[in-house]
């Protein structure tokens, strides 16, 4: 058996693996911002009672896994829609029918690896963009609180 056959039938898994890393990444991704507005409304609050080491940690705390998704979810969802694209040109390789239908219900199903991806990396890169404006901005209030 050539490598090329082993990696075909590891590619004829198809999209759903990484449909589920996406939603796994999705959960994970809803629950840091949401944890992070409970966070940030909290330290605004007592601002004052944090040490400047303590304050900076805990502003920064987890954003680097909303950059990490948002940069590399769409990558994902990409990788899954090849592996939909070739899962459904292998099958329609061995099917007895051939036409639009078939070639069009395999790619539309790889393209939901894509959207997938999206949804996940969207809302991180712009969550993450809000939390380092805020990071940025009540560490200038704090530090000018201890002038």
């Amino acid at each position: 058996m050539s490598i090329t056959e082993i990696v075909l039938k590891l590619a004829l898994i198809g999209g759903d693996p990484v449909l589920y890393i996406l939603l796994i990444m999705s959960i994970i991704n809803f629950a840091i911002i949401i944890e992070r507005f409970i966070t940030y409304k909290t330290i605004e609050k007592n601002l004052t009672k944090f040490e400047p080491l303590e304050l900076k940690i805990s502003l920064e705390k987890r954003l680097g896994i909303l950059a990490t998704f948002g940069n590399n979810a769409p990558f994902i969802g990409l990788f899954g829609t090849v592996l939909g694209i070739i899962k459904a040109f292998h099958s329609l390789s061995t099917s007895t029918e051939f036409g639009v239908r078939v070639v069009m219900a395999g790619i539309s199903e790889a393209l939901v690896a894509t959207a997938m991806g999206l949804f996940v990396a969207i809302p991180a890169v712009i969550a993450y963009n809000y939390f380092v404006r805020k990071a940025k901005f009540l560490m200038m209030v704090y530090e000018e609180s201890k002038k």
